[in-house]
């Protein structure tokens, strides 16, 4: 009976050793997964490029001091004005006491700034911010948002030309010029992320590769907070909540219908409710480039143009200038410019200025275009002051796909028009057949891509309107990043599609073929050889 029991005891034992091998072989297994090892090599990448001296990061413009004092966080002040735009500012301060800060502001990137600001607390306890504990919140969501992104082009195969497809998105997504923003307080470290979750969590829920409550969690989760990001993003959220509703369609189950419903709704109120909460309107430099950078820049006639804003036509001697350059600072701010210029420039009015002259909206679109392809402003350095680096340094390190799209591709909006028609001509037909057989999750890829475009035009838009050709920094960025983004998914399709075909191949009867073929030449050569000797 003892050794019946001892028998019996030592059963789980052996069941435990049988099952660690499995263990072991599924997480080799997975690891050599392509978007495991895809979002692995972005992680080691992110770690050299942002925590590792030379540490890198982006200049502060002071463009983000609302951000920043809304954390509680200040400027050590170790820089002036012109060296911060020019050197990473790797260092900050944690306000001990309260902060009557006038100019405080919370979005939506508070709590992830709280969250580093703890986790720094947690490890050093010296009241300093070391933005890079930022970097290191921002990027663990960077790497899911890759994660997801790689697994909507490789369709759960491991095929040479899946790791391929990973290795081209390493390439442009792990980008200096992009991963750079993470190390910084620019909303770009965030809508870099949000951006990418939107249009895969629609195109994952299509291909059903994950949970959908899942999927539906992150699409209203990074949709709200893009929308609490800025007040000029606020508006997306009218346009993603009516999206959102809409998602109820695709499965059956009436709690995801409500959750589609109920959080559609919940969008839709948080971004009118953040578009009026929010500072909004347009600052005297942004009024001003939207003027003279934009509308008067454009016109064939500038004092035409600003009797359309029914402002003084003598200001038309602006037209081209930025707003360092124009005049002194004591007329830029005096009452009499407030009056008779800056009061008579709203977004609304320039918005219906170029629809009512669409010759000028694309030529500001061609520029507009064409500024956005440079990823990296080149007024802002990249380097820590301390790493002996000239002002206004930016590395070289891994940024190829930022030096190609800077230099080769074509900067207008004519190539955008192409670019949009290919995309269309290529995924409508998904969605046409989703229609036709009412299968909505077949239509959600076109849905995910066409979210990506709209958000895109949408931002290069607002950029024109608000800010003429100056705004580089904001709106552009997303342009940019969507830009990126469609064209990664079409070309992993294309890849794909040459694979599929390359497989219905039959190469051994091409390689007889070409064998038999050789053996002819060279028959038919021996015999003329003989031919010729008789």
């Amino acid at each position: 009976m003892k050794r019946n029991r001892d028998t019996n005891r030592l059963q789980p034992d052996k069941k435990l050793n049988h099952s660690i091998p499995k263990i072991r072989a599924w997480s080799f297994d997975y690891l050599l997964k392509p978007s495991t090892l895809g979002v692995l090599v972005l992680f080691g990448l992110l770690l050299v490029v942002l925590f590792l001296t030379p540490v890198i990061g982006m200049g502060d413009d002071g463009s983000t001091a609302a951000i920043i004092s809304g954390s509680n966080l200040y400027n050590l002040g170790e820089l002036t004005p012109k060296e911060a735009i020019a050197f990473f500012q790797k260092d900050w301060g944690i306000m001990e006491y309260y902060n009557d800060s006038g100019n405080a502001q919370i979005t939506s990137q508070t709590p992830f700034l709280d969250a580093a600001k703890r986790l720094d607390q947690a490890f050093t306890w010296d009241w300093l911010f070391d933005l890079r504990f930022y970097g290191a919140v921002i990027s663990v969501f960077y790497l899911i948002a890759m994660y997801f992104l790689f697994e909507t082009v490789t369709y759960g195969k491991r095929a040479i030309w899946t790791y391929v497809i990973v290795g081209l998105g390493v390439l442009i997504f792990g980008d200096t010029g992009y991963t750079a923003w993470i190390n910084s307080f620019y909303p770009q470290a965030l809508s870099f992320f949000l951006v990418i979750i939107l249009g895969t969590s629609l195109i994952l829920m299509g291909q059903k590769k994950l949970n959908d409550y899942l999927l539906i969690g992150c699409f209203f989760l990074s949709a709200l907070l893009l929308c609490l990001l800025n007040q000029q993003y606020a508006l997306l959220g009218l346009f993603l909540g009516i999206l959102g509703v809409n998602l109820r369609y695709v499965d059956e189950k009436k709690c995801y219908q409500r959750i589609c419903a109920v959080c559609g709704i919940l969008l839709m109120l948080s971004s009118l409710a953040a578009y009026f909460m929010m500072p909004h309107g347009l600052t005297k430099l942004s009024a001003y480039h939207s003027m003279t950078r934009g509308v008067l820049m454009t016109a064939n006639n500038p004092e035409q143009a600003l009797k359309a804003f029914s402002i003084n036509p003598q200001y038309a001697v602006l037209t081209g200038t930025s707003y360092y350059q124009a005049i002194s600072p004591e007329t830029m701010n005096s009452p009499e410019l407030a009056t008779a210029f800056f009061s008579k420039v709203n977004p609304t009015g320039v918005a219906i200025y170029y629809l009512a002259n669409p010759g000028q909206l694309y030529e500001m679109l061609n520029r507009s275009v064409d500024s956005s392809f440079n990823i990296r402003p080149a007024w802002l350095g990249n380097y820590e002051i301390t790493q002996g680096y000239p002002a206004g340094a930016q590395t070289n390190f891994f940024t190829l796909w930022s030096y190609l799209k800077a230099n080769y591709l074509p900067g207008n909006f004519g190539f955008i028009i192409i670019w949009m028609a290919v995309l269309i001509g290529v995924y409508v037909r998904f969605f046409r057949n989703g229609i036709i057989e009412k299968n909505e999750r077949n239509t959600l890829r076109f849905v995910g891509l066409m979210t990506w475009l709209f958000i895109g035009l949408w931002e290069l838009y607002v950029a024109i309107i608000t800010s003429g050709d100056t705004d580089t920094l904001g709106h552009l960025f997303i342009f940019s990043l969507t830009f990126d983004l469609i064209s990664f998914i079409i070309l992993g399709k294309f890849i794909h599609w040459i694979a599929k075909q390359l497989r219905k191949v039959n190469w051994e009867a091409r390689k007889e073929a070409f064998l038999n073929r050789n053996k002819d030449k060279e028959k038919k050569k021996n015999r003329e050889q003989r031919g010729y000797r008789l």
